[in-house]
C-alpha cells in the first residue's frame, strides 16, 4: 500500500510538474514573440533576386539588433507578386522596379511604400571584356551568346523591352538571346560559369560578381528602375512589418547597405528619430513614388 501511495503522489507531482512546465513554456512563447522593440519573433519578406545581397546585408544587421527573424522568399518581381496574390500570406514585398509595386497597390495588396533606391539597366560581361562589345551591335553578333532574364517574370528585361520597342530594337535583341533565364542573377552566372559572353543586368548587381563588369550603352542610359519595398495588406502582424520597412528606409541603417552595395539610393529618415516620434498610426498610407520619408 505504502508503495502505492508513493508511486501515487511521485505521478501526481511529477503532472503538476509537467503542467507547471507547458505553462511557463507558453509563458516564455508569448514573450518570445516579441523582441525588445516590440516587432514580432519572425517576418516574411518576398523579395527580388536582384536585391538578394544587399537584403541578406541588412537582414543580419537588424536581426542581431532587434532579434526578430526576416525570413525571406528571393525570386522574379512578378513570380513573388502573383505569389502574394495568390496565397494571401507575407509582409513585405520587395521587387526590381516599382511598376510591380503599383500594380500590387492597384490590386489592394500594398498598404504602404517607402522608396529606397535606383538601379540601372547594363551589360554585364566577363572582366577584360574578352568579346570587345562596347555597342547595342555588337550583342547582335553571331559570336556573341547573350542571355537575359525572362521579361514576363523579371524586372530587368521587363524595363528594357519597354524601352527598346518604340525604337523596334527588341525583337533583334530578343531574337539574339540564346537563352532566357529566371532572375538577373541566373544572368550574371551563366557569364561567371562561361555559358555566356553577355548579359543584360542591374549595375548593383554586379557588386556580388567581382569576375564581371559592366558595359554602359546609350540605348540602355534611360532604362532605370525605382526600387521600393512595400508593406503587404494582408500582414498579421503590420506594425512589425512598419518596423523593419523603417529600418530598411533609414539612410542611417538600410540605406547604408544600398549604398555600399552600389545602388543610388534615396533620401530617409534617421531611424533612431523616428523610433522615438512613431505612433504605429501611418500603416495604410500609400506614398508610392515619395522619396522623403
Amino acid at each position: 500500500m505504502n508503495r502505492t501511495l508513493i508511486a501515487l503522489a511521485g505521478s501526481v507531482l511529477l503532472l503538476i510538474g509537467l503542467l507547471f512546465a507547458l505553462a511557463s513554456g507558453s509563458r516564455d512563447s508569448d514573450t518570445g514573440r516579441k523582441s525588445a522593440s516590440g516587432t514580432a519573433n519572425s517576418l516574411v519578406l518576398f523579395c527580388a533576386a536582384s536585391n538578394r545581397a544587399v537584403m541578406e546585408s541588412i537582414r543580419v544587421d537588424y536581426e542581431q539588433e532587434f532579434g526578430t527573424t526576416i525570413q525571406i522568399q528571393y525570386g522574379p518581381s512578378q513570380t513573388l507578386l502573383s505569389s502574394i496574390e495568390v496565397s494571401g500570406t507575407g509582409d513585405l514585398y520587395l521587387p526590381a522596379d516599382e511598376s510591380y509595386i503599383a500594380i500590387g497597390i492597384e490590386k489592394l495588396l500594398i498598404a504602404e511604400v517607402f522608396p529606397l533606391a535606383t538601379m540601372r539597366a547594363v551589360v554585364a560581361v566577363p572582366r577584360g571584356n574578352p568579346k570587345a562589345i562596347r555597342t547595342f551591335n555588337d550583342l547582335l553578333r553571331s559570336d556573341v551568346r547573350l542571355v537575359q532574364a525572362n521579361p514576363e517574370l523579371a524586372a530587368i528585361s521587363k524595363v528594357v523591352k519597354q524601352s527598346l520597342q518604340s525604337s523596334g530594337k527588341w525583337e533583334p535583341l530578343a531574337r539574339a538571346t540564346i537563352a532566357f533565364r529566371t532572375n538577373v542573377n541566373d544572368v550574371a552566372n551563366d557569364l561567371v560559369i562561361g555559358a555566356a559572353d553577355a548579359g543584360l543586368v542591374y549595375d548593383a548587381v554586379l557588386s556580388s560578381y567581382k569576375d564581371l563588369e559592366a558595359v554602359e550603352l546609350d540605348e540602355l542610359s534611360t532604362v532605370i528602375s525605382d526600387v521600393s519595398l512595400g508593406i503587404i495588406s494582408s500582414s498579421k502582424q503590420p506594425q512589425a512589418a512598419l518596423h523593419f520597412a523603417r529600418y530598411v528606409a533609414a539612410r542611417d541603417r538600410g540605406l547604408l547597405h544600398y549604398e555600399k552595395y552600389g545602388f543610388a539610393v534615396k533620401q530617409g529618415d534617421l531611424f533612431h528619430e523616428w523610433q522615438a516620434t512613431k505612433d504605429g498610426s501611418t500603416v495604410g498610407d500609400s506614398r508610392i513614388g515619395d522619396n522623403e520619408q
